[in-house]
């Protein structure tokens, strides 16, 4: 983390240089500075870590300079910190004159190179945010206050005024000293969007971590190796937005470098549609149903528990955020209607319902309704906030207890 700090600094100081000579671009500035604040306080009774409510205050503060220092290349370098309020150690004694910052990081420092040689494409080096389609399989985990970016390398090729296809190869930072997450994310991402109204996607993503199992018949092996091809097809028609989403996930992984890995045969479906009931207030109508496999028999040497991966969950799966966390081999479907209103142009308001059964067993987790609020009270500052109700089933209550949980939050953010 500290060598991405450094390497970031020192990138802009030996770009300086050629920041300050003339070139086609000298019009507007050279270096572009932006960035953001956040704060989020949360009040948290779910119970889902500990028999306690918790009330908690998240910053998230991000500087981003641009530069170029020739026409066709960028430089990025984005330094984040988040922490939580008051989040110090008493115990080290500095009260109000801690100045340390343990959250202190490059969340973005990349090297990006436009059209070489005239070509349709672009390259980009270095720790940058990835997203695609509803981010359900690859996201920036907005949520979060840390956010989400990969260290690697990623090119884009513009192969025709509809096409698009990236390909890409990440190094990933392992969970663990045992390391049984995944260490290396490569891929590729075809978009193509004939017409304005419809966008369909196809992809090939594969994770693996090199370590090697210590022991049994699967001594020298790699811990994961993983596979997962799928689609996304977006379209809309009038007052209609349908997406319909499908993925499988193939090859072999163990829980841990000690124990014999397991075949992994997994897959995902999901329909999203939509209608526009008062086009001039935006106020839309939709349902959504998702399937993710879970593992109907553990044990028998076939992990079918499909895995989300690195993706924006948040908001896919209900905002109070305790399924799919909590749905271990069952895996999970969710049945969900939604509705947006925008009384006036600065404000939106959402609905959500949510039912959450099992794909494979009985009974149900439970089910959650969501109501969140956003006022842009200006063009660079929005105010939002939320309130959750989870109501847990069967399969839940003994981790929850039966009585209704609740979250709520209120947020500020300013953008620069």
């Amino acid at each position: 983390m500290r060598l991405l700090a450094v390497l970031g600094i020192g990138i802009f100081l030996l770009s300086s240089p050629l920041i300050a000579q003339d070139s086609a671009r000298a019009e507007g500035p050279r270096i572009a500075v932006t960035g953001q604040v956040r704060l989020r306080s949360e009040w948290d009774d779910r119970h889902v870590l500990a028999d306690q409510r918790v009330n908690v205050h998240l910053l998230r503060s991000r500087l981003r300079a641009t530069a170029h220092p020739v026409a066709w290349v960028t430089v990025v370098g984005e330094v984040q910190d988040a922490r939580f309020l008051g989040e110090s150690d008493p115990d080290d004694g500095r009260g109000t004159t801690d100045a340390s910052a343990p959250q202190l990081d490059m969340h973005q420092a990349f090297a990006q190179v436009d059209s070489p040689f005239h070509l349709p494409l672009m390259l980009r080096f270095g720790r940058q945010e990835m997203t695609f389609a509803n981010e359900r399989l690859i996201g920036v985990s907005a949520w979060s206050n840390t956010g989400r970016s990969f260290d690697g390398a990623r090119a884009t090729w513009f192969a025709a005024r509809t096409l698009s296809v990236d390909a890409w190869a990440d190094r990933l930072s392992a969970p663990s000293a045992a390391a049984i997450g995944a260490q290396n994310f490569y891929g590729a991402w075809a978009t193509w969007k004939p017409v304005r109204a419809i966008a369909a996607d196809v992809f090939a993503l594969r994770d693996d971590n090199t370590a090697r199992i210590r022991s049994g018949d699967d001594l020298g092996r790699r811990v994961l190796g993983r596979s997962t091809l799928g689609a996304n097809l977006r379209g809309t028609a009038g007052r209609l937005a349908v997406e319909l989403e499908g993925a499988g996930q193939t090859g072999r992984g163990a829980a841990s470098d000690s124990v014999a890995r397991e075949e992994i045969r997994a897959f995902m479906g999901s329909v999203t549609a939509s209608v526009a009931l008062l086009p001039r207030t935006q106020t839309r109508l939709g349902g959504v149903l998702t399937v993710l496999s879970g593992d109907g028999s553990p044990g028998d040497g076939r992990d079918e528990r499909f895995s989300t991966l690195f993706g924006t969950n948040h908001r896919l799966y209900g905002t109070i955020d305790i399924v799919p966390e909590l749905s271990g081999t069952h895996g999970l479907v969710d049945a969900g209607v939604t509705l947006a209103h925008a009384p006036i142009p600065a404000v939106r308001l959402l609905l959500e319902g949510h039912r959450f059964l099992p794909q494979r067993g009985d009974d149900a987790f439970g089910s959650e309704a969501d109501l969140t609020a956003a006022w842009r009270a200006a063009p660079p500052f929005e105010i939002s906030g939320g309130a959750s109700a989870f109501a847990p089933g069967k399969l839940l209550e003994t981790r929850l207890g039966g009585g209704t949980r609740f979250s709520a939050y209120i947020q500020g953010q300013w953008d620069f």
